[in-house]
Formats: structure tokens, C-alpha cells, sequence
């Protein structure tokens, strides 16, 4: 199985977030600001140009624009928040790990999405599906990802908080002070934050 590498070359404090498929495979790393926390969680930002670089790096690339997450404390849901649509974009995860600064996060392949003009989908049920047979996953986290997804799904569509004006204002807040970093063309660029993104891409 492949393991992480850490950029000991990053010399800015940050936070160094892990993304992993089920059960534990390894997929991407980027670094993050933490930017502070609330009762929804601790809010990350990701400028502009900053790297991401698959596990074992034999890929990298940048991410177009700037960005926020928040990381809830043992939900089953983490959430990114955006310029373009989707602007609200929750993936459905186990609990994450903290570790430090590290920040491991295990994807289970369900995603909501809202676009701009209200439109509210779930990603992704086919290969949740496919995912848990081809890797057997306990029926109790079976469950819980797919009440939570449907949960989730009705708190964007409604817009309850951090759904509604909370994570703009996060985003807001972040893009007034983010400094993006000048980008390459020979980069893979993404304007999302999605291990499942850069995974499968």
C-alpha cells in the first residue's frame, strides 16, 4: 500500500490535509491555512495556485482558485465552499483524524453539491455502491453514510447553517487576505477541493 510522503519543503505553518478512499487507500495531500474554528468546526483555506500532490507523488498539480473547508469534530461530513459552482460541496467521510497539524480524511464517495442558483444534488451513489462491494464495509457505516448524506442533502437545499451565509462568510473573509501563487501551465489545475476529483481524474 502506498504511504505518505510529508513536503518537509513547505515552510509555512500549515495544516497537512490526507485524503484517503475506503477503507484506507491512499489518494492525495495538500497543505491548508487554518484559519480558526466555531461550532461547526476549524475552517481551512486553500489559496489560489497552492500544490496538491497524489500520495505517493507521482502526480501534482494546483488548484485554480481559493477556497474554504470546514472540518466538523466526529461527523460523518466535512464541507468545502466555493467561488463557482458548486459553491457548497460536502463530502461524506468518517470521522476525521487529527494529528497535529496532520489532517487525515477517509472519503466514502457520496457528495452534495449546490449550485449557485439553489440546485441541489448527490454524487456519486453508484460508486459508493461499487466501492462497498468491492471493499466490504461494515453495515453500521453502510448506514451511517447514507443517513447522513440524505441529512446533509436537506440541510444545504434549506440552507442551514453552515450551508446558508456562515461558510460564505468564512470564504469572503479568507479571499480578502489569500495571496494567490503563481501558477504553471504544465500543472494538472483544479478549481475544487476533491481527493475524489484529483483521484479518478
Amino acid at each position: 500500500m502506498t504511504e505518505y510522503i510529508s513536503d518537509t519543503s513547505h515552510n509555512d505553518p500549515s495544516i497537512e490535509i490526507r485524503g484517503f478512499k475506503w477503507p484506507r487507500r491512499p489518494t492525495a495531500v495538500a497543505h491548508a491555512r487554518l484559519l480558526g474554528a466555531d461550532h461547526y468546526g476549524r475552517w481551512l483555506g486553500i489559496t489560489q495556485g497552492h500544490p496538491w500532490w497524489a500520495a505517493d507523488h507521482s502526480r501534482a498539480g494546483v488548484f485554480e482558485l481559493s477556497f474554504v473547508k470546514v472540518v466538523p469534530s466526529g461527523t460523518f461530513w466535512s464541507a468545502c465552499f466555493h467561488q463557482v459552482d458548486p459553491v457548497v460541496d460536502v463530502d461524506i467521510v468518517l470521522p476525521v483524524r487529527w494529528d497535529g497539524n496532520i489532517l487525515e480524511e477517509v472519503d466514502l464517495e457520496l457528495d452534495v453539491l449546490r449550485n449557485r442558483d439553489g440546485h441541489t444534488d448527490v454524487r456519486d451513489r453508484d460508486q459508493f455502491e461499487q466501492t462497498h462491494a468491492a471493499w466490504p464495509m461494515p453495515a453500521d457505516v453502510i448506514a451511517q453514510a447514507e443517513a447522513t448524506c440524505d441529512q446533509v442533502y436537506a440541510w444545504v437545499e434549506q440552507g442551514v447553517e453552515p450551508f446558508g451565509i456562515v461558510g460564505q462568510a468564512w470564504l469572503m473573509r479568507f479571499l480578502a487576505v489569500a495571496q494567490p501563487q503563481p501558477t504553471s501551465s504544465t500543472n494538472e489545475s483544479f478549481h475544487r477541493w476533491s481527493f475524489s476529483f484529483i483521484a479518478n481524474s
